[in-house]
């Protein structure tokens, strides 16, 4: 049975793969190799209305998103202006030097995973359909996390299935609010490489106050997980 492993935070565990799932796509890029599904960056989320009647079955909708970590607050700022500066001089360079330069910037960030806060997730809304329709009605969602995750150290080679859900309550961002002006800066950091389909506008941010965090791997994960967060 799925249990819950932490609640109002990510778990450690949780977070490092977001962390180094994240620093694994940039460095690739950097490196000039075939890019793959960033399934760290590509939750399932999944909205519903306030309240479903006879007439609507199917009330959850159902979208991948993508969503990322965000900085402590009094980092927050600081990482902001850092990506808005690294996106304005990468005009200025060459497009090998325009990569590096922005793929540094977002390292930074993502070189400690004690930059992060783990009570929050964020992401921008690009289309305005019923994701947004659903938020404005209830503020609650679901994300649904799933990919492969890499050892470290004598275990570097080995690949495991991780799995998880965080149900969180969201925070619909206008365009003066800091943590929107951090995730377009995130965004537009790298908004016109291959991986991105260009969108000419993001009306809204999405701030994800994380609640609750179903483990939804295998037996033997769930429980290295709950004996890390005992110790």
């Amino acid at each position: 049975m799925p249990k819950s492993v932490l609640a109002n935070a990510l778990p450690i565990h949780c977070l490092q793969w977001l962390v180094t799932s994240r620093l694994r796509f940039i460095n690739d890029m950097k490196e000039g190799k075939p890019l793959k599904f960033f399934s760290a960056h590509l939750p399932v989320m999944a909205t519903w209305p306030e309240a479903a009647g006879k007439d609507q079955p199917y009330p959850v909708n159902m979208t991948v998103k993508g969503i990322g970590l965000i900085p402590k607050q009094n980092q927050l700022n600081v990482y902001t202006e850092s990506f808005e500066e690294a996106t304005a001089a990468a005009r200025t360079l060459s497009t090998k030097e325009s990569l590096t330069h922005r793929v540094e910037a977002m390292g930074r960030l993502y070189a400690d995973a004690t930059n992060f806060d783990p009570a929050l997730l964020g992401g921008l809304e690009i289309f305005g359909g019923k994701t947004l329709e659903n938020l404005t009605k209830n503020c609650f969602a679901s994300l649904l996390y799933a990919g492969m995750q890499q050892g470290t150290g004598q275990k570097a080679d080995i690949l495991s299935y991780i799995s998880f859900q965080v149900n969180g309550k969201i925070e619909i961002l206008d365009r003066v609010n800091p943590y929107y002006r951090f995730l377009l800066a995130s965004r537009k950091l790298f908004e016109h490489d291959k991986f991105h389909i260009y969108q000419p506008d993001y009306p809204h941010g999405y701030l994800i106050k994380v609640q609750e965090v179903i483990d939804k791997s295998p037996w033997s994960l769930v429980k290295s997980i709950i004996e890390e967060n005992r110790a």
